[in-house]
């Protein structure tokens, strides 16, 4: 290459940089264009009151601007608690009581199934089942219900005193 085409090629590359400079960043004039955000929109959005059987008045939906949806007045009130007393049923007892120990519970739609200790020997029992001559009535979370004849006795769970 000689030294005429090396120049014209400077040439034609600044020619390109300012062509581009002018339709990209100035405005005419010279001036540099500050690119602006487009103009906001003239028209005016209504709200078309519409009537018949599928859609009540408009004036109908006041409730949702007179009561806004997350005011505390808007919830309902809260449900009453009532408490009930527990009633305690008797314990009988006439001819002695149970001599085992009800470790622990685990109540379920069938029953349950206690863990008893006697004789220093550790066993699960389920409701119907006959220990020492007591049948297990009931099994809850707090106690086990033992009958024999017409003796009744409720077991607490723990170690007795």
């Amino acid at each position: 290459m000689n030294q005429r085409t090396i120049v014209l090629g400077i040439i034609a590359a600044l020619l390109t940089v300012i062509v581009v400079l002018r339709y990209t960043v100035w405005s005419e004039g010279g001036n540099p264009a500050v690119i602006q955000p487009a103009p906001p929109s003239t028209s005016v959005v209504t709200i078309r009151e519409e009537t018949g059987d599928f859609l009540p008045q408009f004036s109908s939906f006041s409730a949702i601007s007179d009561r806004p949806l997350f005011r505390s007045d808007r919830r309902p009130a809260p449900p009453e608690v009532i408490e009930t007393p527990v009633i305690e049923t008797p314990v009988l007892t006439q001819q002695g009581e149970p001599s085992f120990t009800v470790i622990g519970t685990v109540t379920g739609p069938d029953g349950g199934v206690a863990t008893i200790r006697s004789d220093n020997e550790t066993s699960r029992a389920y409701v119907g089942d006959t220990i020492e001559g007591w049948r297990i009535d009931t099994i809850t979370s707090r106690d086990v219900e033992v009958s024999r004849d017409s003796d009744r006795y409720r077991i607490p769970i723990g170690e007795r005193e």
